[in-house]
């Protein structure tokens, strides 16, 4: 089964997991695990879907929490066409969101794609022995809270050798 999901990751910080369903028929916000998610009734998501759903909701969020513990973060997005539109720019200019400037050719640079892997994995472990088919956005969200901190925090702290990295391969693949 395959689910659209949404998180965000900082030093000490890892957001809840949100799951777009889009083939829910209204737009809701529910609970799994004390873990909220959005389903979205769509065919898919697009900028505007993304602004509203995402950068007005639970990037804001996380970025208020980080802020409230003395952190300005900017904001890390890969280049999917999602991401970069103007009313993505408006809303992030709008919300006082700084965005991290990317390379278009690089996903080496967002430690998340690593813990997207290391959700994947865990997924890989639980299943099928103990999720069942409807049992799958549990068993997603509770993999993503059992991923530990320690390791959100040694990607967070391997960005200074990441940057290194894209630049000695002038925005190409490197070993991340």
């Amino acid at each position: 089964m395959e689910i659209m999901a949404w998180g965000c990751i900082a030093y000490n910080y890892k957001s809840p997991l949100y799951r777009f369903n889009l083939k829910a028929p209204t737009p809701e916000l529910r609970y799994v695990l004390t873990r909220p998610f959005l389903e979205r009734a769509a065919n898919g998501i697009n900028g505007s879907k993304y602004a509203e759903w995402v950068l007005r909701g639970p990037l804001l969020d996380a970025v208020r929490v980080l802020e409230g513990r003395g952190r300005h973060p900017l904001v890390q997005e890969d280049n999917a066409p999602i991401h970069n539109n103007e009313y993505c720019d408006k809303t992030r200019a709008e919300l006082g969101l700084v965005r991290f400037p990317h390379p278009p050719t690089s996903l080496d640079l967002n430690p998340i794609e690593n813990a997207w892997f290391e959700l994947q994995n865990r997924l890989a472990d639980m299943q099928p022995r103990s999720c069942k088919s409807d049992d799958s956005w549990v068993c997603c969200a509770r993999a993503w809270d059992d991923i530990p901190m320690e390791y959100i925090n040694k990607l967070v702290e391997g960005m200074p050798r990441r940057l290194e990295a894209v630049k000695v391969c002038n925005g190409w693949p490197t070993k991340y």
